[in-house]
Order: structure tokens, then sequence, then C-alpha cells
């Protein structure tokens, strides 16, 4: 799906904050002072010391109903409900780069490069850096996305929400609850400047084996602070119109359940399959961009290991 190119100025300010995020784990290095002289066994149920290189690539070819809550916005043709990836899962002295294999790639939609700060028996710290929501831009939404041009028209684009957090993981007997404290960051293209703020995500994935099936059932809650939850569903003084009045959001939460399944087809191959239910704080649907505030997304697919 083509997109609208990004100006000079909002390149460097990416820039500017994944070159912040780097420095912040290559400074983190300098605690680094895990034990790692015992085999760790790779183990769903507990903790993994990412010591010595290791890497993994994954193709995702997955066919997605992905609705959004923003108004007007349809999978109108077929290549639309088709979405590959490339998965990357690399780690080395701490250091890593990684997917959340317990949940549906597609529909969780983010990759997290962190460094592991402690890692015990049971549970572990990390510093991750990852997008905590994706942004739209108005213009290919109408374009391609179906969505309604007299309601998106004129919009300013809305960037993703880079994150830093300290995330904690507990290994519970075929469970997994993390949560990130993170603060939330995202250019403005109104006049350049950054929104930003509190970002509170939880999660808890239960895995159920049933023959060759790997089952996870997983519940979530996430807490997003006003200045990003207006920076996606507020409307500003420069974009009103007659039918798009002015709106300042409040802050809010998103409550979600998911059903992700796994099943090998080969060595190589393996059968995917997801669907999350999201719901949204009410006061979501008083802003003029938006007509729900609860989605389900689903996922059908195969993925396949180099």
């Amino acid at each position: 799906m083509p997109f609208k190119k990004n100006n000079i100025r909002r390149i460097h300010n990416k820039s500017f904050s994944w070159l912040l995020v780097l420095s912040l784990l290559l400074f983190s290095s300098l605690s680094y002072g895990q034990d790692t002289s015992e085999i760790q066994d790779h183990n769903d149920n507990k903790p993994v010391i990412k010591d010595e290189f290791e890497w993994q690539f994954l193709l995702d070819l997955s066919f997605v109903y992905d609705p959004k809550i923003i108004a007007g916005i349809e999978q109108e043709e077929l290549l639309h409900y088709f979405i590959p990836g490339l998965l990357i899962d690399i780690s080395y002295k701490g250091f890593f780069l990684q997917t959340n294999q317990r949940r549906s790639s597609v529909l969780l939609g983010s990759t997290e490069f962190g460094y592991q700060l402690v890692v015990e028996d049971n549970w572990q710290l990390d510093l991750i850096a990852k997008a905590y929501m994706q942004g739209y831009d108005s213009e290919s939404l109408i374009e391609y996305g179906g969505g309604d041009d007299e309601l998106l028209k004129g919009l300013r684009e809305r960037d993703a929400t880079i994150g830093i957090a300290v995330r904690y993981s507990h290994y519970l007997q075929d469970s997994l609850f993390t949560i990130d404290f993170a603060y939330g960051s995202s250019s403005d293209d109104v006049n350049g400047d950054h929104v930003g703020g509190l970002i509170i995500d939880s999660f808890y994935s239960y895995l159920l084996p049933y023959k060759n099936w790997d089952i996870y059932f997983g519940a979530g809650l996430t807490y997003f602070n006003q200045d990003i939850v207006n920076h996606y569903i507020g409307v500003g003084s420069d974009e009103v119109t007659d039918i798009r009045p002015a709106y300042t959001a409040s802050a809010g939460f998103r409550g979600q359940a998911e059903l992700y399944a796994q099943y090998p087809l080969s060595a190589s191959w393996s059968f995917q399959a997801g669907m999350t239910h999201s719901i949204f704080s009410n006061d979501v649907k008083k802003s003029p961009l938006v007509n729900t505030n609860q989605v389900t997304q689903v996922m059908l697919g195969v993925l396949y290991v180099f």
C-alpha cells in the first residue's frame, strides 16, 4: 500500500528519536552482569538469557480481517486482506530484536527492540522500544482504504507512537504476565513538536497444548495518556469542517481478549490463526472521527521459518 512521503523535518525528528533509543540501550550495557555460565533451555515457562548470538527469520503470509475504529475505513479489495510480513528475532549480549511468539504477529503489529536488565528464575526486567499505536494518513485512507472523503479529507497525518519502556515479565506454569511502563512519543505535523505521555500496557497469556496444537488464550489492558489519545482521534481547530467539529479527547483504556493458535505442517511451515477483540473507552465514540469503540480482528495464514 503506498504511503505519503514524510518531509525533511519529520525524518529528522524520527531519526533523533531512534538515536536516543539506541543511546539508552547501549548505555545500559554497562550494567549487564548476568551469569551465563549455565546453559538455559528455551522454554515458554521461564526466562531465557539472550547472551549468545541467535537469529530466526519467519515469513508471514496471512489474510486478515482488520476493521478500524476510524469512521468509513473498509477493506474493499482482496489485496487489502493479504498482509505479508517478515518477522525477525535476533539476540546477542543481552540485546534483542523480537516479535511476540505468544501472540499473532499481524494482530500485534509490532517488533520490539530491547535489552535484558535482570533475569531471574521466573521473572525478568527489560528495557524496550516499540510502537504502541499505529499511525494513519487520511489521504492514503481515502485513496486506498475506502475512507470517507468528506469526513477525513484535510486531517493532518498521525504518526505512530514510539515508546521507551521498562517491562516486567513474570512466568507461571504454562502462562506469562507482562506489564510495560512506557513513555510514548509521536510527532505533530502542524508545528513539528512532539506529543507524548504515559502508557501502561499489560497482557496475560496462557498456553494450552493440544495434540500438535499450541493454543494461546490472552487478555490485556492498556492505559493511554490524554495527549496520545487526542493525537489520534482529536480534531484540532485547523481541521474543523461543517461535519467535523473540534474535539479534544481524554485519556483512555483499551481492553483486549485474544485467541491464537499454531499447528506445524512440516519442518519449516506452520499454520496459524488468531482472533482479537478490542474494546476502547466509551469516550472514544464521542470523537467525530470514530464510529465504534469495539473491533474484532481475524487472521488466517502460514509461517515459513528460514
